[in-house]
């Protein structure tokens, strides 16, 4: 599953500012945080996504049990104990809400860009 494709729509400007609020910076080699080597935008885009859903779904339950060196997180479900990737948690999460994946998602990453920017997007 992409995840951007359900927050899709990040200018490039948004994205930046994004990814610099959480600690990321730039240089000639790309985008580099404390955990990550330097990547391109979408890689570095996506490790945040991970790092933002991954963290929002512990505060339902879940825990994050760790990182794969290529920044794939391993998730516990807190009702099942069972571990799975990221999708699959949160189409499970999505499941007990009885809503759309995309809808949830979504949901959580507006929570974490508007914590980011500190008002609505725009």
């Amino acid at each position: 599953m992409k995840l951007e494709r359900h927050v899709g729509g990040l200018s490039i400007a948004r994205k930046v500012n994004y990814l610099r609020a959480r600690g990321w910076r730039e240089d000639t080699e790309g985008w580099s945080s404390e955990r990550f080597r330097p990547v391109p935008i979408a890689r570095a885009i996506h490790h945040q996504l991970t790092d933002d859903l991954s963290r929002a779904l512990c505060g339902m339950g879940w825990q994050v049990m760790g990182y794969s060196p290529r920044g794939y997180v391993q998730l516990r479900d807190g009702e099942q104990g069972k571990t799975c990737s990221l999708p699959k948690a949160l189409r499970l999460q999505a499941r007990r809400e009885r809503r759309p994946v995309a809808e949830l998602t979504y949901a959580l990453f507006l929570a974490a860009l508007l914590d980011t920017e500190g008002g609505a997007p725009g």
